[in-house]
Parts: structure tokens; sequence; C-alpha cells
């Protein structure tokens, strides 16, 4: 890493961050042996120069290549691992995040989060799809759902909070629902008969 830097072929705010992160992670890798090594060791080796070893001895803004999701202020790998708690159930380290500090985080991409919704596709078993096989798309952007639910829901998607699976749920909810107030049945003179068609005869008015 630190040849490709010296050659120009990675800028060197990209790269010093990489080697603190290698650092964090257990020691720098020798590119031959692919082995970890104490960074005292890596110096001695001459994979980097003195300059580059002072730097990473001593931590500085020139190293601080990461950003606190929580607290925006720019920190070492080293820093972020330290905040972690590991999972009980992964072993993982992962980063407590606050509820603030959820809102701006984005998973998915706004193209990526299209794509996914286009390709994702339910068997809607009532209403104006009944019977069909729509994409997640195609339905948050019909006159069952308002443009703020629509912007809610790719929000919530992008964000991690919801997963594809309870979108799909959720989008039948609200048509399933949806139709059920259509259907309220009105007493006629020998049956009942719904809204919808004493609208369509125009008996009723929407208002």
């Amino acid at each position: 890493l630190f040849e490709a830097m010296r050659k120009d072929l990675v800028p060197k705010e990209h790269g010093v961050p990489l080697l603190e992160a290698q650092l964090a992670c257990g020691g720098i890798i020798d590119p031959v042996t692919s082995h970890r090594l104490p960074l005292e060791l890596a110096y001695k080796r001459g994979m980097f120069d003195e300059e580059m070893n002072n730097m990473l001895s001593t931590p500085s803004d020139d190293i601080k290549g990461f950003t606190d999701p929580n607290t925006d202020e720019h920190v070492t790998y080293q820093q972020l691992k330290e905040k972690c708690r590991t999972d009980p159930e992964t072993s993982h380290s992962l980063l407590p995040l606050t509820e603030e500090a959820t809102k701006h985080v984005e998973i998915h991409s706004e193209k990526v989060t299209k794509d996914i919704f286009q390709r994702a596709t339910v068997s809607v078993p009532s209403g104006k799809f009944s019977g069909k096989t729509v994409t997640i798309w195609e339905l948050i952007n019909s006159e069952y759902f308002t443009e703020d639910q629509r912007r809610d829901l790719i929000r919530q998607y992008r964000s991690g909070h919801v997963t594809i699976e309870k979108i799909i749920k959720f989008t039948i909810t609200i048509i399933d629902e949806t139709e059920a107030k259509k259907q309220l049945l009105f007493e006629g003179l020998r049956a009942k008969v719904p809204a919808r068609k004493l609208l369509e005869s125009k008996i009723i008015h929407k208002k």
C-alpha cells in the first residue's frame, strides 16, 4: 500500500487511513507473506519510511480518515473500534448508533433502492391489482399510497430500518384496508349493496 502511495497510485489521504486501519486490526499487512506485522517490525523491514512511521505512531488529523456517525467528528479506525460493542450472537464488533444518527445513515443508495423495488414482485390479493403480480415500485406509486407514505417507505428502507419483506407485507395491508373501506355495505331494498357499486351508479357521492 505504501509503495502504491509513493507511486501516486493511491492518494495519501486515502492510503494513510487504510494503513492505520490495518494496524488497528492486528498489524500492517506484509505484501509478500500476507502476515500482519507490528508497526515497529514493519518499519524495520522497510515497508514504509520514517515519516510514515512517525505518522502512524502518533495519532493526528492526518490519519483520522473515518467519521463517527454519532458525533460527526473525524476519528481513527482504532478510535471507532474502541466505541464498538461485541455482538453476543456473531461476536462481531458493532458500533451503536444514536436515534439521531440513524436518521442520516443510508445503507442503500437511491438508485439501488429503486432497482430493488422494481425487481421485487408481489401477488396482490385484492383491489385494482387483484390476481396480478406487480412490483413494489408500481404499488407504492399507485393511488393506494400518498406521497408522504411513499417517501417514508423509501427512507426507511434506505436507512435499513425495514426489510423488503416487511415493505411487501405493509403494501398488501394498505391495499386490503383501502379496499375494505370501499366495500362498506349499505342496506338496500332487498340486499346489502357495496358502497363502490352505489358510487358507480351515482346513487351516492364521495362527499
